[in-house]
Order: structure tokens, then C-alpha cells, then sequence
């Protein structure tokens, strides 16, 4: 016979005894009329049972400062409410609604923190190196966004903006993921680099094994994850390759030799062209300073060559101009490049 459910009036005395619990060790008065409560009935028993597993889910999750202080400020405005009148008088229901509240206010709010992805971002012309939890290390490049979560069997990351690399720490068994739009770069032990521009995805692969997987709803399971890094299928790099393919829809991959010491430049502040179009040339140009470089008509299809200190827009602009058929206008803080 399984136990009966517990009245909302016993629920909401057994969460005050929580209540009074969790702010330490209890006066010998309230000891001896905690046990007395305990003893006087089996149903007392079970509701206490079922409230302290809500406190010790919370004592789980909540180790963060900012948790508990939100259990700290909840205790003082459940006290100053209700003080001492569980012993005394007979409840309501809006007290068992208040109880309820703070205990699954609490509780939610400790599910959120734990669930909640770690933010790493940068500023215009701004880089960072972050060591992430499993010990993989992320270079973020300026301008960039990325949410981490690390979880159960599985590291999973998404690129928001920006580029970055990373030297991802072996674990076989915990796949590493980035996810950029519809797309999903997974990897399980390797060096690449991942950056969203112009619409598009471009993964350079420098050491390792990555796939690039068109996962437009949900995300993979760990065990399709490595049956694919094993089997080969869809888009695999292999060391000194880049795949460039649309962030979303429907778009084929064009993969092609990359140069790893040009790839890397923006690491040391220098941004490296050869032969690139100039439109990615300035995307690129563009997250390292607040003075903005504009194209206008065809011209984002030339091709430009040269090394330029990230953040030094005149040099850029007076390369360009110097080199290409287009003339360059310059107003306040945006630079315009237009066909001659």
C-alpha cells in the first residue's frame, strides 16, 4: 500500500521546520517540539521527507554566492512573515501557497544557475584566452561570443559572433562541440579554429579530427557524435584544411588548403591577406576598431594582399587604395571604399 499524500497543512509545517533547520542547529526547546512533531504522526514523516529533498536539491546546486544569498534573503522574508506561528495556530491555504513558493523559487532558481552556459566575450579590438572547465583552452578573437556548457557526456559550445580557436583537452568518451548556426562542429581531442563572418562558417583544422554536421533542430547524442567522427561521414577536415559553408540552409561546403601561420596572425595582432576577397578582408578589419569600413557597388569581390596591425584602419584603407581600382572616402569615423 503506497503511502498516503500528505495535507497541504502538514507540507507546510514540515517546510517550515525546513526553514528553521536550514538556519542551523535548533534551540533545545524547538529540538524537543521538532521530535515531538516527528513522533505524533507517520504523515509528519513523509512531509518532512518530501521537503528536506527539496533543500537538498538546493544545497546541491547552490554553492555560488549569488545563490546563497537569494536563500539567505528568502529565509529572513519567510521569518519576518511568519514567526514562530506554525507551532501555534492552524494554517491557510495562502501560507501553504508562500511556503511553496519560496521552497520552488529557490529551487528553480538553483536549476537555472546550474543549467545556465558560462558567457565569454570581447570588445572591439579586444582578445582573451580562457581555460575552460575540462582544461580545453578558447582564444577568443575581438568582437566575439561564445556560450559554454559543460554537462553529463557532453561539452557543448556555441560561437554567437566572432571567431576563436581552440585546443580542445582528450576526453573520448565527452565530444567537444561548437555550434554555429544550423551547423555543428564536433571534435573529441584536436586544435581548430571556428569563425562566423559574412554569413558564412569557416573551420581551419590544425591538428586532430573534427566533422562539421548539419544539425538544423536539436543536437546530436554523444553516441552519434562518435560513430560519426569514427565513420567519416558528412564534412571531416583533416589537419591544414579549411571548410567554408553557409552558417544556415542549405549550401554546399567548398573546402580548400589553408596556411596555419596565416590563420593564427590575429592571435599576435596582425591580420594577414592573401588573395582574399576584400569584403572578408574587412569584415575582419571591422572588430578591431570603432571606425567602421564600408563597400559599396561590386567592390567587395577584389582581391586584396598585404599584413596590417589589427586596428589601424588608415593603413588598411590607404593600402586598399593604393593597390585596387577604388577610391576611398574618408567621413568622421566611417571609411568608405567605393569603385573608382
Amino acid at each position: 500500500m503506497s503511502p498516503r499524500e500528505p495535507s497541504p497543512e502538514r507540507f507546510e509545517a514540515a517546510a517550515s521546520w525546513c526553514l528553521e533547520l536550514a538556519e542551523g542547529p535548533l534551540p533545545d526547546e524547538r529540538q524537543s517540539a521538532f521530535d515531538a512533531w516527528l513522533a505524533g504522526n507517520p504523515d509528519n514523516l513523509a512531509a518532512f521527507e518530501r521537503s528536506s529533498r527539496l533543500w537538498r536539491q538546493v544545497g546541491e546546486a547552490a554553492a555560488s554566492p549569488e545563490l546563497i544569498d537569494l536563500r539567505e534573503r528568502a529565509l529572513a522574508t519567510f521569518r519576518r512573515r511568519n514567526q514562530w506561528r506554525w507551532a501555534r495556530q492552524a494554517v491557510t491555504g495562502r501560507a501553504v501557497a508562500a511556503v511553496a513558493a519560496v521552497l520552488l523559487a529557490i529551487v528553480g532558481t538553483a536549476w537555472w544557475w546550474q543549467s545556465a552556459p558560462d558567457i565569454y566575450r570581447t570588445g572591439v579590438g579586444e582578445r582573451r584566452v580562457v581555460m575552460l572547465d575540462d582544461g580545453s583552452r578558447a582564444s577568443l578573437d575581438a568582437a566575439t561570443e561564445v556560450d559554454v556548457r559543460m554537462r553529463g557526456d557532453r561539452r557543448e559550445l556555441r560561437l554567437m559572433s566572432g571567431r576563436a580557436k581552440f585546443d580542445v583537452a582528450k576526453d573520448p568518451l565527452k565530444p567537444f562541440s561548437v555550434r554555429v548556426g544550423d551547423r555543428l562542429v564536433v571534435a573529441t581531442g584536436t586544435s581548430f579554429s571556428v569563425e562566423m563572418i559574412n554569413g558564412k562558417l569557416r573551420v581551419i583544422l590544425y591538428e586532430g579530427r573534427v566533422v562539421v554536421l548539419d544539425r538544423p533542430a536539436g543536437s546530436a547524442t554523444a553516441a552519434e557524435v562518435l560513430s560519426r567522427l569514427k565513420g567519416g561521414e558528412e564534412a571531416a577536415l583533416t589537419p591544414g584544411r579549411e571548410l567554408v559553408v553557409g552558417v544556415s540552409g542549405q549550401s554546399p561546403a567548398q573546402l580548400a588548403k589553408a596556411d596555419p601561420v596565416r590563420s593564427l596572425s590575429w592571435e599576435g595582432g596582425q591580420l594577414v591577406f592573401d588573395d582574399e576577397p576584400l569584403s572578408l578582408a574587412v569584415g575582419r578589419i571591422n572588430r578591431y576598431s570603432n571606425r567602421r569600413v564600408e563597400l559599396t557597388g561590386a567592390v567587395g569581390r577584389l582581391r586584396v594582399n598585404g599584413v596590417f596591425n589589427t586596428g589601424d584602419v588608415e593603413a588598411f584603407a590607404t593600402g586598399v587604395e593604393q593597390t585596387l581600382p577604388v577610391r576611398v572616402i574618408r567621413q568622421g569615423e566611417v571609411v568608405t571604399i567605393v569603385p573608382q
